[in-house]
This record gives structure tokens, sequence and C-alpha cells, in this order.
């Protein structure tokens, strides 16, 4: 799992951090903190990855310092409506993006009107072309 990115930040390692992952027991105190438990994939990104962030994009599942944008994020968007099936994996402030936790895929969630908008099958697609185009553009 994760080995396209894994090799994209081997490649672009100048440009990449990655703060390390969690174990088991802090994905149980996210997964609890969201009253959701996460899909397998999720898990491994938090495992392998922790935050993940370079040419301008940021997934930040949990830090070092153990605190995770992905649950804030998540848990704030709810108060405005967002369905408890989704994750919110990146936010850039006009556009959320969420994992449907159910199906894997990856999702716009439109604050405005409370709509969920196919991104990606997977999360490593997502994540994949997320930095590929940062990259691009860069």
């Amino acid at each position: 799992m994760f080995e396209r990115l894994d090799e994209f930040i081997e490649e672009e390692s100048d440009e990449m951090l990655v703060t390390g992952g969690w174990g088991d027991d802090k994905i149980q105190e996210l997964e609890k903190e969201i009253n959701l438990q996460f899909r397998e994939e999720l898990k491994e990104f938090v495992r392998k990855y922790g935050l993940l962030m370079g040419y301008g994009v940021e997934i930040r599942a949990c830090g070092r310092n153990g605190k995770s944008q992905m649950v804030e994020d998540t848990l704030s968007l709810r108060e405005d409506g967002l369905e408890n099936k989704y994750i919110v994996i990146m936010n850039n402030d006009e556009i959320k993006y969420c994992m449907d936790n159910e199906t894997g895929k990856i999702v716009n969630w439109g604050l405005d009107n409370g709509e969920a908008y196919p991104e990606a099958d997977d999360l490593e697609t997502f994540i994949m072309d997320q930095l590929e185009e940062a990259r691009d553009n860069w």
C-alpha cells in the first residue's frame, strides 16, 4: 500500500516533509475522538507518514505533537453538516477534501451546499494527483 507515494517521496525528498507515523494506540485514540473506525488505508497512512507535506500540499493526519488536524477539521465540519461517514483529509480553506469511510473514495465536500463531488477512487491516487500537480506548477 502506498508504493507510488513512497517512490515519489524518495525521488522528491528535498521538497517533502514526513514526520513519521503513529502506532495503533494513537490511531484508536483518533478514531475514538471522531467516533468512527478508520478504513485500513487511512490507518496505514497514519502509521507510515503521520503528516506529509510537499509542494504546498499538506495531509495532516497526525503531527509529532500528537494533534490531528484531520480530526479537528472533521469535528468542525460535522457542525456544518458533514456526514459522519466522511473524514477530512485535506482542508485548504476553500475546498474540503474528505474520505468516504464506507467506500474509500475521496470527495470534495461543498460547505455551501453540503454536496459531495467525486475527486478520486482512493487515498493514494488522490494524494499522488495533488502532489504531482503541485510539483508541476511549482
